[in-house]
């Protein structure tokens, strides 16, 4: 029966394919991690196809790049066919790249998209990202237009980028090239980098945690179908993983791999991200001379009542104390999970010593807002600011705030 439903799936998804207007048996491309000198690139091709990209950058003065994509392990089987990647190098900082692939040779006008390399680490700059989580094949999908239409230069997805529901990647990996073959998401994957994080439905089971079994082959399967800048340490095995924006650190934790049940009872010894993750994190906040710092997790702060850190008090705490405990500037915590959008000021801020706010983004094609948030940073500023809205799928903006760096900074 396995085998009858991913030979059903697959057809299902080449039938997709041809129909989008893509090369038979592909997804993507999707644009990832990039940094001032480097862009990594995914795709989804047939075995034994070659794939090639040339970027060409506007500035008349510097040279266009080129690569092939390496075929990375698809867990699911090779004869479905299997995800590959390339990284392009010696690129020039704060430049908008055009790119067009080739797929054993041919070109495809859906293989074709842009994506801007961030400024050189530490320069003043403005910049606006997107938040999303919680995208549901069959739902509604227009709200990627007006994502696309906020014209980003980055995009976190933050959770339940599909619903397998499973840690088992022969059925995961079908629910991700279903999804990616979204035209409206398609779009945004083209020309926006797109740096993500799991949550519990495309982790393993609703709610799952530490005790999911098949979780290593859960995370093998996930590395292989982003293009993130990493996923855990050496010593410490997660999605986890840092990168930088201008003067923004971006801190992705992963709040399943290590977590304790959520019925644990709520004492000393619960926690979210686990003490070596928890680690992790401290060091980088600390070490960080970042105007502001960004933790992005699928988890809330509060707004879940039965899933989120409001029900893991120790951990809570050890957390909002280690910001203040230490005077970290700047940092701000973002959100997915709940189907609603908001952005509020967190009710024990006063563990942190400043507004300690959470942008939260949901639903943006699993709810009946289809809401998702903007961030906009301007370090440019004397005084540094931060401005999130949140937008309806109906074109309503709900929320715009702004709050500077100095009011985020410990008294």
């Amino acid at each position: 029966m396995n085998l009858l439903r991913d030979l059903l799936a697959w057809s299902l998804l080449l039938t997709l394919s041809a129909a989008h207007g893509a090369p038979k048996g592909t997804a993507g491309p999707l644009v990832g991690n990039l940094t001032p000198s480097t862009a990594t690139l995914w795709i989804f091709m047939p075995v034994g196809v070659k794939g090639e990209i040339t970027a060409t950058p506007s500035a008349a003065k510097t040279l266009a790049a080129t690569g092939t994509f390496a075929p990375v392990e698809n867990l699911a089987g090779k004869a479905q066919g299997t995800p590959a990647k390339v990284t392009l190098t010696e690129l020039t900082p704060d430049t908008l790249y055009k790119y067009s692939l080739k797929i054993d040779g041919k070109e495809s006008g859906e293989l074709k998209g842009s994506f801007r390399t961030p400024p050189a680490r530490g320069n003043p700059h403005k910049f606006r990202m997107v938040l999303t989580s919680c995208m549901k094949f069959g739902q509604p999908q227009d709200s990627w237009n007006l994502v696309l239409a906020q014209n980003p230069d980055l995009h976190l997805t933050i959770g339940d980028t599909h619903y397998a529901d499973t840690t088992d990647p022969s059925i995961q990996w079908a629910h991700h090239l279903r999804y990616r073959r979204v035209p409206q998401y398609a779009a945004l994957l083209r020309s926006v980098p797109t740096y993500s994080m799991w949550d519990d439905h495309d982790y393993g089971p609703n709610d799952s945690d530490r005790t999911a079994k098949g979780k290593e082959k859960s995370l093998a399967g996930w590395t292989q179908f982003w293009a993130n800048p990493g996923a855990g340490t050496k010593e410490t095995p997660g999605s986890f993983y840092k990168f930088s924006w201008g003067e923004v650190d971006f801190f992705m934790v992963d709040g399943r791999y290590h977590r304790s049940p959520d019925r644990a009872p709520d004492d000393k010894q619960k926690r979210m991200l686990g003490d070596a993750q928890f680690s992790w994190l401290l060091d980088g906040l600390k070490s960080s001379n970042a105007k502001f710092k960004v933790i992005a997790s699928g988890s809330t702060l509060n707004h879940s009542k039965a899933d989120g850190w409001r029900i893991y008090t120790f951990a809570r705490h050890r957390f909002l104390d280690a910001i203040r405990e230490h005077t970290i500037p700047g940092v701000v915590y973002m959100s997915g999970d709940i189907h609603r959008s908001l952005v509020w000021e967190h009710h024990e801020s006063k563990r942190v010593g400043y507004p300690f706010v959470e942008v939260i983004s949901s639903g943006v094609a699993n709810s009946k807002t289809l809401s998702f948030a903007t961030v906009d940073f301007d370090t440019t500023a004397e005084d540094p600011t931060m401005r999130v809205r949140v937008i309806m799928g109906d074109k309503k903006v709900e929320t715009d705030r702004t709050w500077k760096l100095s009011q985020l900074s410990p008294k």
